[in-house]
């Protein structure tokens, strides 16, 4: 799609759909799990504004308006793990049903196409961007560096005293993704190319 005016409400559009849907996974699995500090927020909703962070969310749309490398992201949702029965294995499986969500939507967008979308239709072109866009979001979360959603399986595997240190440096780590991901982002975006076309 050529980058108009068009293409940037429509892009916006699926990165606030896509944005919203993690996050309300993680607020939902979180809420299932004993921890209800997310849902009483109100943040299992697909309502773009429960999820909006005042820097994140808003530097992304003003970049992406723009025209400027993008990078950005959603309110981070609450989270007591002293209300999980299983407090490790719960904090997992509530930081991973973010990423996981944007994958199932990718698929859910993907059968659509393969279904009923042919490659002439303008429909066709904006799903395969939600596609994209869902799992970009979904590789790049799952990255285990804190304060990714990754980081939690890296928690999981690694050493305390390991996690603990890479966990107080996450900010030198988090800046240097930004650069590598906005400058250098042929690694991912390898990878988000094959699975795509995998899905379609």
């Amino acid at each position: 799609m050529p980058y108009t005016i068009s293409f940037t409400i429509v892009l916006i559009a699926i990165i606030l759909l896509s944005f919203s849907v993690h996050e309300l996974s993680h607020a939902w699995m979180a809420n299932r799990l004993g921890d209800p500090t997310a849902r009483l927020e109100g943040r299992i909703s697909l309502n773009p504004l429960a999820h909006w962070d005042p820097i994140g969310t808003t530097m992304l749309v003003i970049l992406i308006l723009l025209k400027l490398p993008a990078f950005g992201w959603g309110k981070p949702v609450p989270i007591n793990d002293r209300n999980f029965r299983n407090p490790n294995r719960d904090l997992l499986l509530s930081s991973l049903s973010g990423p996981i969500s944007n994958i199932l939507l990718a698929i859910f967008f993907g059968i659509i196409v393969r279904i009923f979308i042919p490659e002439t239709n303008i429909f066709y072109q904006i799903l395969i961007l939600a596609i994209t866009i869902n799992i970009y979001l979904a590789i790049f979360n799952l990255i285990p560096l804190p304060p990714l959603d990754g980081s939690q399986i890296l928690r999981a595997v690694a050493p305390p005293r390991t996690y603990e240190i890479i966990e107080a440096n996450s900010m030198f780590f988090l800046i240097g993704l930004i650069i590598l991901v906005s400058f250098a982002p042929g690694v991912i975006f390898s990878i988000v190319t094959t699975i795509v076309q995998l899905i379609v």
